[in-house]
């Protein structure tokens, strides 16, 4: 609601009785016709009868009454003191990039605010700014066509805001925007803008300019009013070249009257349209009534033909129960049928036991065969491997034996060349010892000493490099063995960083599609089910995937019962050979292929076929909701049969004690996820398969936490694992080291010996030099004798060779002799197996034909079955259609007529036409008169309706116009006692203040001619009317505008008033006197706010706790003007 204003009473208000006539304050006046207006007009005092006609305006002692009246009123009000309104004025103004400043906040007192600065400073702003934040245009303030004239150079946008009072009783939902509502406004140069209103916090309420116009209405800031918020060339025009014409003008829009006179006329154009539309209802209400009339008279004759009507009234009876005899009959011949379908059921239905014990028994006959093959493929492949192992064996051993015989064979031949040379070498050294004999050897006794003593060093220096040089090979044997230990320990860690890897990315998809169970399949299934629910042509809808309906209770078995069902849980299930086709075409289609099997909707008892409660079966871990998919889960994969057992030792004690009752097959856990799966072979022992982990999503419902949790626990197994190679290879890394820096020392050394070696060889050849100048023929016998030492020692090395070579030979010959002997047993073995394994398949291969037969025979059985119990069903439909037909119908008929005989031989179809006849008959007479009964009372009832209804219609919009009337009248006299009183407050206002300077004058308005005009004189020793303003000076005549301005506003109801340079004509002593005045008029004006803008100094007011004075800072240097475009 608007808030209630204060009432200031009046002198005579407070217990006086006198006739003394009172003066109308009106401190606003604003039209009611418009939906968002809240303010009200407030009165704060009475007019009196001398004041309500122009004629008596001039009636001096009334005005002196008045101006009597007026003086007390204002000394009573100032002795009270002026206090700040409680909200609807402003706190602040900010600017940034606006007009010549870059950011500007400037405080404004709640009272008496005069902004002071040079020319240029950017006073004027801040009334642009006022005017444009709260919703004014830009051409309002004469600064500036558009927005963006008013942005500063060298920026893009602008930022204006203003701080609104928002306290007390009367505040604008404090709820919502606190103490203070800021309205923001923000535009840039390419046209943009937009508002933005915040609470007190600066939380953002809302940005539409309907709010902030709601704001301005309820707080009556009048922004667009020209007197409310004088500009600059505004108030220069108001107060120096305004005409009668002008400031009557002024008066009218400040005062809102003109506003309201507009209003009124737009009443009294609505009410000249009600008018023109009335007297055009009025001929319209005159041929709806003839209407009427002849509507009625039409009735009339149309009652006249009843007995006709009658008689097809009693023809549609037999009709109606003629259809339900009818209806009844075909019930009695459904009932007969649904009997001899029933039969059909029964030996449908034995048929089926027959054809399910048939395949039943067909089945355990291919599951033995498949298990026979099993066990024999398993048998066969140790034998396989041994094969292969005894193969390497003997191809090993025979290579062997071949390079022995090849060596052997070169051993002889050396040993025989080896044998020559020694014959020629003993022949040699005889003949040399024979001519040695003959030379004296006195000469050359000591360098033989000499020599032989550097040969024996030189030999003890080659046997020491030699041993070193051996150190060498154990050293390098070392190296290498180290370093194959470090590529074999390398292998298994890519192998094993692998396997983390593809933890870690099993981890993750688990974690990324918690609870998304279609990420295990395609990607195009969740088309293709949408498409499957939206074709209605199958005869039942496929189920499917399996996995979609099958719920694992416990998920620790989820890796192997996955693995194990394999496509399985893919697999899609229909009940006819038709809606597989169809179902496959879709598959194609949607390129998302996917197993189809045909099932029926028999239902599989496995009561008396499940092993002992004890033990946990597949088939009570899962949690099924479909019976087609718990029917072929347990035909395919014997789920009812299949037990589960957490460990190998206890599945060995249970299978092994004796052979268990209704148990085909038994899984366990084995390591990483896997699984081990036991069966009974032929023989009754057990038989072992393996079963590998699972390693993609689950594709069951299960517990998806266990699945992370189990699968984080792998993760942390394998991650310690790589660290334990890891560990290894780093320890292996520091052995290779070892060795190599073993390698390099060694080098080192045998680099030394080879040194000290060279050195001997050096003195050696040094004495031989000296001895071959004695006598070059006598190191001939050393040569001959070395010679042939060497030859003896490689005969005893080859006869050494040749000696092991035969007994290497004979013993490889022994070994391949084994070999093929082993070899010759392994493919009796195999070949043995092997006939058994295609005898085995032979037999799987014709248990399995017997077996699909007997699927076919039993599926085909239950499609028959099926078929008769969808034509049972169809039938029971029928039945039942038929029954609530006739229901129906007896009731349609009761409701018609009670049950009427029909006459024999009668039929619906024979009735039908006896009552066309009838009702053609009353057809042409109903043609005649325009309608049948039924119709013509409905057009007579909606014509006489029509009648009333526009007749109504008519005095309504008489009453509404004729109130319209009186209401104009009313507001029309309301509208001139406020143009009255406000004349009459503005004229004793400004008369009271003129003579605070000893001035007389008197304010003239002639309403007729829409004049506003004043009279003062300044010599109060002067006797006469006063002078017109054109012949006072300019002093004088700005100081009686001001006058005039205060006046006007005085009878203003707006809280906030701006002035923008008043005093640019004044000299020194007018301005004194009229900034005197403009403070003392609005210390009377209690609760408003002034912002009154001044380019002079204020050195006679100082500021008070009532008077802010803001001076704004000088222009910047060089600045001579703004430049404002588009002005």
């Amino acid at each position: 609601m608007a808030p209630m204003k204060r009432v200031r009473p009046a002198d005579n208000e407070v217990g006086d009785d006198s006739e003394e006539p009172d003066v109308i304050g009106v401190e606003t006046a604003q039209t009611n016709l418009r939906q968002d207006t809240r303010k009200k007009a407030r009165l704060s005092y009475e007019v009196s009868s001398a004041e309500t006609s122009e004629e008596s305006s001039d009636d001096e002692e009334v005005i002196e009454e008045q101006e009597s009246s007026f003086r007390t009123q204002q000394q009573n009000s100032g002795s009270l003191g002026n206090t700040p309104a409680d909200n609807g004025i402003l706190e602040s103004v900010t600017c940034s990039n606006f007009m010549c400043h870059n950011y500007l906040e400037v405080p404004l007192g709640p009272l008496i605010n005069f902004i002071i600065g040079h020319n240029g400073s950017g006073k004027s702003a801040i009334l642009t700014a006022i005017t444009i934040c709260l919703g004014g245009k830009a051409t309002a303030t004469n600064r500036g066509q558009s927005l963006k004239s008013f942005i500063k150079e060298g920026f893009d946008n602008a930022v204006l805001s203003v701080k609104i009072k928002n306290k007390g009783d009367s505040s604008y939902q404090s709820e919502v925007y606190g103490d203070s509502i800021i309205v923001e406004r923000h535009f840039t140069r390419s046209g943009t803008s937009n508002f933005k209103l915040k609470s007190a916090t600066g939380r953002l309420i809302s940005t539409r300019k309907a709010d902030l116009e709601e704001i301005c209405d309820y707080f009556a800031l009048q922004i667009d009013n020209p007197m409310n918020v004088l500009t600059q060339d505004m108030a220069r025009q108001f107060l120096s070249n305004s005409t009668p014409q002008d400031k009557y003008k002024f008066f009218m829009k400040g005062t809102q009257l003109e506003h309201l006179d507009g209003d009124y006329l737009q009443i009294e154009q609505s009410i000249d349209r009600i008018d023109q539309d009335l007297a055009k209802s009025l001929a319209d209400v005159g041929s709806y009534e003839d209407e009427a009339r002849k509507a009625k008279h039409t009735l009339e004759l149309s009652e006249k033909h009843d007995s006709l009507r009658e008689k097809i009234r009693r023809m549609g009876w037999q009709m109606a129960w003629a259809q339900v005899e009818e209806v009844e009959q075909r019930l009695a011949d459904t009932i007969d049928e649904l009997a001899k379908i029933t039969e059909d059921i029964a030996v449908a239905e034995q048929k089926t036991n027959t054809c399910t014990e048939d395949y039943d028994t067909a089945d355990v006959d291919f599951r033995d065969a498949s298990r026979q093959v099993e066990e024999l493929q398993e048998a066969l492949a140790p034998h396989a491997s041994q094969k292969d192992q005894a193969k390497q064996k003997h191809d090993k051993v025979k290579k062997e034996a071949i390079d022995l015989q090849l060596e052997q064979r070169k051993i002889k031949d050396l040993m025989k060349s080896t044998e020559g040379r020694i014959k020629r070498g003993e022949s040699d050294i005889a003949e040399e010892h024979h001519r040695l004999e003959e030379i004296n050897g006195g000469s050359n006794a000591r360098r033989l000493v000499e020599l032989d003593e550097k040969r024996s060093q030189l030999s003890d220096a080659r046997n020491r490099l030699d041993e070193h040089d051996n150190g060498r090979t154990g050293l390098e044997e070392e190296r290498r063995r180290a370093s194959d230990e470090l590529e074999k320990s390398k292998e298994p860690i890519s192998k094993q960083r692998q396997e983390v890897q593809k933890c870690e990315e099993r981890l993750n998809r688990l974690i990324k599609d918690k609870g998304r169970q279609d990420a295990a399949y395609h990607a195009g299934l969740p088309r293709l089910l949408r498409a499957i629910r939206e074709d209605g042509d199958f005869q039942q809808t496929p189920i499917g995937p399996i996995g979609y309906h099958v719920q694992l209770k416990k998920p620790a078995w989820s890796s192997i019962l996955e693995k194990s069902l394999g496509g399985m849980l893919n697999t899609f299930i229909v009940i006819s050979k038709a809606d597989q086709t169809r179902l496959s075409q879709m598959m194609g289609r949607l390129q998302c292929q996917y197993p189809i099997v045909i099932g029926n909707n028999g239902r599989v008892d496995t009561t008396n076929h499940e092993p002992d409660p004890q033990f946990e079966t597949v088939l009570k871990v899962l949690e099924i909701d479909e019976d087609l998919v718990r029917k072929q889960l347990v035909i395919n994969q014997a789920i009812e049969q299949t037990i589960l057992i957490d460990t190998r030792e206890e599945v060995m004690k249970q299978m092994n004690e004796t052979r268990l009752s209704n148990v085909k097959q038994c899984y366990t856990h084995n390591e990483r996820g896997s699984g081990l799966r036991y069966s009974y072979g032929w023989g009754g022992g057990l038989v072992q398969g393996y079963v590998p982990a699972w390693s993609g999503q689950p594709r069951m419902k299960t517990d998806v936490e266990y699945q992370v949790n189990a699968c984080r626990a792998e993760l942390q197994r394998l991650r310690a694992h790589l660290n334990d190679l890891e560990r290894v290879v780093r320890e292996r890394q520091t052995n290779l080291k070892d060795c190599e820096q073993a390698i390099t020392r060694h080098k080192r050394d045998s680099r030394e010996l080879r040194i000290e070696m060279q050195r001997l060889e050096a003195d050696v050849e040094g004495l031989q030099d000296a001895l071959e100048r004695d006598s070059l023929e006598e190191g001939r016998l050393d040569a001959l004798k070395e010679g042939l030492k060497e030859a003896e020692e490689e005969l005893v090395t080859y006869q050494a060779s040749f000696s092991d070579s035969v007994v290497a030979i004979d013993k490889a010959k022994e070994v391949l002799k084994v070999c093929r002997e082993e070899m010759a047993a392994i493919d009796n073995e195999v070949a043995e197996i092997q006939a058994k394994v295609r005898k085995a398949e032979i037999k799987k291969n014709k248990s399995s034909e017997r077996r699909d037969a007997a699927l076919r025979n039993k599926n085909a059985a239950f499609a028959d079955l099926e078929d008769a119990q969808k034509t049972k069903e169809r039938g029971e439909r029928q039945r039942e259609d038929c029954a609530n037909t006739v229901t129906v119908w007896t009731e349609q008929a009761n409701k018609i007529h009670q049950r009427v005989a029909v006459e024999a031989g009668e039929t619906p179809k024979s009735i039908e036409k006896k009552l066309d006849r009838l009702q053609a008959d009353l057809q042409r007479w109903e043609t005649r008169l325009g309608g049948n009964r039924q119709q013509i009372a409905e057009a007579a009832t909606r014509k006489i309706r029509d009648f009333q209804k526009a007749k109504k219609q008519v005095e309504d919009v008489e009453r509404l116009a004729q109130l319209l009337k009186t209401t104009l009248v009313n507001r029309k006299e309301r509208w001139k006692l406020f143009q009255r009183a406000i004349t009459a407050r503005a004229r004793v206002q400004f008369m009271w203040m003129l003579s605070e300077r000893s001035f007389r004058g008197r304010l003239l308005a002639n309403h007729k001619e829409k004049k506003l005009d004043l009279v003062v004189e300044p010599d109060p020793t002067k006797v006469g009317k006063g002078r017109e303003a054109k012949t006072l000076s300019g002093g004088e005549k700005s100081f009686s505008t001001i006058c005039l301005l205060l006046s006007l506003w005085d009878a203003m109801g707006a809280p906030v008033r701006c002035l923008d340079e008043f005093d640019v004509f004044m000299d020194s002593v007018n301005r004194e006197v009229s900034m005197r005045k403009m403070i003392e008029a609005a210390r009377y004006s209690i609760g408003k706010q002034f912002v009154l803008i001044t380019p002079g100094s204020m050195g006679s007011v100082s500021s008070s706790h009532d008077v802010k004075i803001i001076k704004m800072k000088d222009p910047e240097r060089g600045q001579t003007s703004i430049s404002f475009p588009n002005q």
